[in-house]
């Protein structure tokens, strides 16, 4: 008597569970954010992006004075590894090269237009879809504004807001914005690939407890190579990325070296690249990135 109880419940289960996968396959064939969103949850077609401490001997550095260093021909220097959020506020201090883009009346960080440019263009060739912004960079009284009038965890306090450096982008296509925007093959073309253009998604989703933002598919925010590649090959945020680079230590990836140290009157620098870009991270450090 038992056993066929048994047999009779681990029937209905499988019954259940069968149904369950079945409801699942229908709402996934219906739902292409959905699927998306499985798809990036599961790492489907991230590949790897090895970085890794330079070895005793691999790289070689001066020690120069930062004021100095900045001022030499192959020297660039832009916020684009800036990190803020609640915990690292702007202070109002920051020297933000604001412009518009390309007569729009669009107003962004000077560093950030040609990789704009170039993302916009490869959606407009793919998908013969044009590229939108619908909010772009904000002063702190505009910040302050639209956080009165939405959640905690959809719009940042005064400050604690990216689109206030100019860095980052409220992005869509023709009907498709907002959560909306992933149920379009530009929104996840954008998702997928917008890193091989030097940006991420900066509040990926399952990430809400380092950000304090939920999932935004449309937030796009500029970093510079390699550290697009890195952040999204790795599943990182920007809060992760920048708290894996040790103060002082050097890192290698492909042709480039990457160093994160604490602003002072000397910094050093890894010699024979051909370029170098640097950054503050709103943490009491620069980050320099050099080109070999």
């Amino acid at each position: 008597m038992k056993s066929k109880t048994l047999r009779k419940a681990l029937l209905i289960c499988g019954i259940t569970a069968a149904a369950a996968v079945a409801v699942a396959a229908v709402v996934l064939a219906a739902r292409p954010d959905l699927r998306f969103r499985v798809k990036e949850m599961l790492g489907a077609g991230r590949g790897k992006a090895v970085i890794a401490k330079a070895k005793e001997g691999e790289t070689s550095f001066e020690e120069k004075g930062l004021s100095e260093f900045l001022e030499q021909e192959n020297v660039s220097f832009d916020d684009s590894l800036l990190l803020v959020n609640a915990k690292y506020p702007l202070n109002g201090d920051e020297q933000t090269d604001i412009a518009e883009y390309r007569d729009s009346g669009v107003l962004m960080d000077r560093c950030i237009m040609d990789g704009y440019k170039q993302l916009a263009d490869e959606v407009s060739d793919r998908f013969g879809d044009k590229l939108y912004i619908m909010s772009s960079y904000r002063t702190a009284e505009e910040q302050a504004e639209i956080a009165e009038e939405k959640d905690s965890d959809t719009a940042a306090p005064e400050n604690a807001s990216e689109h206030q450096t100019g860095l980052a982008l409220d992005v869509y296509v023709s009907g498709f914005a907002g959560d909306g925007f992933l149920k379009s093959d530009a929104g996840q073309f954008v998702n997928s690939s917008c890193w091989e253009y030097g940006w991420i998604i900066r509040y990926p989703q399952g990430k809400q407890d380092i950000t304090g933002i939920r999932y935004e598919p449309w937030h796009i925010r500029w970093v510079g190579f390699p550290h697009s590649e890195l952040i999204y090959k790795n599943s990182l945020t920007l809060e992760e990325y920048i708290e894996f680079l040790e103060k002082g230590e050097f890192y290698v990836f492909d042709n480039y070296i990457i160093t994160r140290q604490n602003i002072g009157d000397t910094v050093k620098i890894p010699d024979g690249c051909q370029s170098y870009v640097v950054s503050y991270d709103n943490t009491g450090c620069v980050i320099i990135t050099g080109k070999r």
